[in-house]
């Protein structure tokens, strides 16, 4: 390798190493901590300020009646297909009491989660609601700041290549080329993660079915006696299983005993 370039690639790896960087996981949605202030060209600082990134999500449940579980589940999904939104979880479970309870995640574009919000509690009020916000702009600007860094680094890497006269000198640049294209791919990953993440709002909900009954309540007492009624019947078929062969066996036993 000529001298020229011997010295070029090296003041540009001795300048990689000084800069600080952070591994990534490829794929992984983490943000990245760093320097915001290295590389972030002045007209990208000043298009994005706090709070341009935010992330909302809510958690809630709704209680309804038996008679109208069916109903108020398909109405919330109906609803969802309204505001152009879609689910992402299902997931129905039944206490020991026998009432159902069905927890549904969706995802609504964030312009309309709010009034979508008012909607969902016109179907059936709220028994408790957690509403989110987080603000994620900061670990946008560091992603930005980054890939102007790793981008910048890249060109020059790139006219190292162009001036190699060797197949080992192009091979050994290339290598830092390949490094410097994952790290710059997971990071847009990573900022198109927030970008979708922006974009959706997300609804957590449990419907269940018959929650909250009082204690003065018929049915109350109606769902109890049926509790105690099938767990007596579980008794009695699991000892008459083990002792009806014994009573069987007994009998005989004595029988045979008394022929003798």
């Amino acid at each position: 390798m000529n001298k020229k370039l011997t010295s070029l690639l090296f003041l540009f790896l001795l300048s990689c190493n000084v800069d600080s960087s952070t591994e990534f996981g490829i794929g992984s949605p983490e943000p990245f901590y760093g320097d915001m202030s290295e590389g972030m060209s002045m007209s990208r600082s000043e298009s994005l300020s706090q709070g341009d990134y935010i992330v909302k999500t809510a958690y809630g449940s709704v209680d309804v009646s038996s008679g109208s579980f069916n109903q108020k589940v398909n109405e919330f999904k109906i609803l969802i297909d309204k505001y152009e939104g879609y689910i992402t979880n299902t997931y129905l479970s039944t206490n020991y009491q026998g009432l159902r309870s069905y927890n549904l995640t969706s995802s609504i574009p964030a312009e309309s989660f709010d009034e979508f919000l008012i909607e969902v509690e016109k179907v059936s009020k709220f028994s408790n609601i957690n509403i989110n916000a987080n603000d994620v702009t900061t670990y946008v600007l560091n992603i930005d700041s980054r890939l102007n860094s790793l981008l910048n680094e890249k060109a020059d890497l790139e006219e190292i290549k162009a001036e190699a006269k060797t197949t080992s000198e192009k091979l050994e640049v290339q290598s830092q080329l390949r490094y410097i294209n994952q790290d710059i791919e997971i990071l847009e990953d990573q900022k198109n993660y927030y970008e979708t993440s922006v974009s959706y709002s997300t609804l957590s909900l449990e419907i269940r079915e018959g929650s909250g009954i009082s204690l003065f309540s018929w049915n109350y007492y109606v769902q109890r006696a049926l509790g105690w009624i099938e767990g007596l019947v579980g008794i009695t078929i699991s000892l008459s299983i083990v002792l009806v062969p014994l009573g069987i066996l007994i009998i005989t036993y004595r029988r045979f005993k008394n022929n003798k």
